[in-house]
């Protein structure tokens, strides 16, 4: 083999030694099928997609008081009032058809903003809830217990008429009524609440129920989430101007549409009645949408 061959051959094992770092692909360890692996498998402790989206929507419902109903006319009116907008505002039917579906997650994002307002409000009882279980759970060593003890003493002074089903509750009834997997039990709990220290705390309470001697590693959470606390006020309206800023922007950007319509109206046929203007406006519109998505994300709560 000359060196040509040599070369290329070390080429070859580069490009896939590359593919399987980036794939996260390991041959060596294809054939590991540990019994903790097998166990986690057959039990499915972890969330499916769709039961991660229908408690997403459900948490959501619940933090804002919105039922699916109320949801889906939010939705059907943003699609008509995107349509109406983009007929006034292209005079055009595909782009405004267009413009209609970009414009249907606008009650997500009403939503998910209202939740983050609720959810700051309930991150005072959050922290107290964690630590009255905590400290149940490192009293009696018994998680199912500590649960009980928690809802029990929640529910104690207050009529049952007026009682409001919590997580936790829906926690203890699941655990003895439907499914008694305690670990996928937490996992839908912690989907329930958005909350990063609160999602933490379920992952120690997962390993310190197969390792009892990690219960204290659960207090440092706990402080963690307060000292959290007084940064979210700081950064609430830090929040608030991004999201303006970004609004503003946004307007902006659409604003020259109609100007141009009635200042030159000739290059306003070319943008809305050509393939290559046409294709500019849907570029726009999904760069307006993949953005609100980011800027969602980047807005969020710190604790979140």
């Amino acid at each position: 083999m000359n060196s040509i061959q040599g070369s290329l051959a070390f080429v070859f094992v580069l490009i896939s030694l590359a593919f399987f770092l980036l794939l996260k692909l390991n041959p060596l360890a294809a054939g590991k099928n540990t019994l903790k692996q097998r166990r986690l498998y057959l039990s499915r402790s972890k969330l499916k997609i769709s039961e991660r989206v229908i408690l997403r929507f459900t948490t959501l419902f619940r933090q804002t008081r919105y039922t699916l109903k109320k949801f889906i006319l939010m939705v059907g009116a943003a699609f008509v009032l995107g349509f109406l907008a983009g007929v006034l505002l292209f005079n055009n039917a595909g782009l405004a058809a267009v413009a209609a579906v970009c414009l249907i997650p606008a009650p997500y994002f009403h939503l998910t903003l209202k939740s983050s307002r609720a959810a700051r409000e309930e991150i005072e009882g959050l922290e107290n809830t964690m630590s009255i279980i905590t400290n149940a759970y490192v009293g009696c060593d018994d998680l199912i217990k500590a649960m009980e003890t928690y809802v029990e003493e929640k529910n104690r002074y207050i009529p049952v008429e007026l009682r409001k089903p919590t997580p936790f509750d829906e926690f203890v009834s699941e655990i003895k009524l439907i499914n008694p997997n305690i670990e996928h039990g937490l996992y839908r709990l912690s989907a329930k609440i958005k909350n990063r220290y609160f999602a933490e705390w379920i992952k120690m309470l997962i390993l310190c129920y197969h390792d009892r001697r990690l219960k204290f590693a659960l207090f440092p959470v706990i402080k963690s989430m307060n000292d959290a606390k007084a940064m979210q006020i700081e950064s609430d309206s830090m929040m608030g101007r991004v999201w303006r800023d970004y609004l503003l922007t946004v307007g902006m950007m659409f604003s020259i549409i109609p100007l141009m319509r009635f200042s030159n109206a000739e290059w306003f046929a070319i943008l809305t009645g050509t393939t290559l203007g046409e294709l500019l406006i849907v570029v726009m519109l999904l760069t307006a949408l993949a953005t609100s998505f980011f800027v969602m994300k980047m807005t969020r709560p710190a604790n979140r």
